[in-house]
């Protein structure tokens, strides 16, 4: 509910779309990664036109929790998130259409480490995180 209600309207999170690509990431154990585009608008704003950081590591959390529990065969009680270092390297801008892609690259038993990246319309890489993952 906090992505389909709480942060869902015209100045949160204005629309999102899914779908999986062939990966292309070296470093993945997996053939597919999942791609979520948000449109966000300026109320996620932690200064004027920027979009406030903790929203990268809600997002990454989103998309890496769901290749994650994808990868882990879907059970009834998903894997959940143990760790998440991110690296900021250029500010959101809002209003505005960003680009989520994860991919897994380790697994080892209930553990799974996941790599993420937050990107803008450009392709240009704003924000890169790693998760690791407890079943």
């Amino acid at each position: 509910s906090l992505f389909t209600q709480t942060l869902a309207h015209p100045s949160g999170i204005r629309a999102s779309l899914i779908f999986r690509l062939p990966s292309t990431s070296p470093d993945s154990v997996s053939e597919w990664e999942h791609c979520y585009l948000f449109s966000i608008g300026s109320g996620l704003d932690g200064l004027k036109g920027r979009a406030h950081g903790g929203l990268s590591s809600l997002l990454l959390d989103h998309v890496t929790g769901a290749i994650a529990h994808h990868e882990t065969g879907e059970q009834a009680i998903p894997p959940v998130t143990a760790t998440m270092q991110l690296d900021y390297r250029a500010p959101i801008d809002t209003p505005g259409v960003i680009l989520a892609r994860a991919w897994p690259v380790e697994r080892s038993g209930r553990k799974m480490w996941v790599k993420s990246v937050l990107e803008d319309g450009q392709g240009k890489v704003l924000v890169e995180a790693k998760s690791l993952f407890v079943k």
